[in-house]
């Protein structure tokens, strides 16, 4: 069975402009120019927290010291140059960050529960999410976990997002996480979705 390491940070508190000033800069060239397209401090936090915690696991269970080169598939999912046997996917939102890491192809989607909007329901839901949303007491939470359901299953396959709207999935989600305030999928591309999941909580 496959094994999953999630490094998850849902601790944003502080100045956002600080933190990006004092760690941009051990950020390779290549992610510091994705980190400074982001046009506010918020989600650059965030882009530079993702490239930490994969470094951080690459560390831990791979014993990797640098990530080295990225490179993209025509989606653009992200891949290890140096060491395509270390699977990753990176997510974040304004609530949470989050990577996995693996060793088979996996996907994760870490999305804010906002309010629910019928109008992208019908874009994104098949015929029996909809009902189930329809049926919910809380279709805003509902929505968040089909969303990030479908986007983790699209990133372990390596298929556009779009690709899968309106698919009722033949593989849901390998684990799932849910607060108050987000919702949080992975999804395995092999073995049917199974997998042994670890949490590491990073503060």
């Amino acid at each position: 069975m496959s094994k999953v390491w999630i490094y998850l940070t849902d601790d944003l508190s502080g100045p956002d402009d600080i933190f990006v000033r004092e760690n941009i800069k051990h950020l390779p060239l290549i992610r510091q120019e994705k980190c400074a397209r982001y046009q506010h401090n918020v989600d650059k936090r965030a882009c530079i927290l993702s490239y930490l915690l994969l470094a951080k696991g690459l560390r831990e269970q791979y014993g990797i010291g640098s990530c080295g080169e990225f490179v993209y598939n025509e989606h653009g999912k992200p891949y290890l140059k140096d060491y395509p046997q270390a699977y990753f996917n990176l997510s974040h939102c304004k609530q949470g960050v989050v990577c996995a890491l693996a060793d088979v192809e996996v996907g994760i989607d870490i999305q804010d529960i906002r309010p629910f909007n019928i109008d992208v329901a019908r874009r994104v839901c098949c015929d029996k999410e909809m009902l189930e949303l329809y049926e919910s007491g809380d279709p805003a939470r509902i929505f968040c976990r089909i969303w990030t359901e479908k986007e983790s299953y699209a990133k372990a396959n390596g298929v556009s997002v779009f690709s899968v709207l309106q698919q009722d999935l033949p593989v849901k989600r390998t684990a799932y996480l849910e607060t108050l305030h987000y919702c949080m999928s992975l999804c395995c591309k092999e073995n049917g979705g199974e997998a042994v999941c670890e949490i590491v909580k990073v503060p």
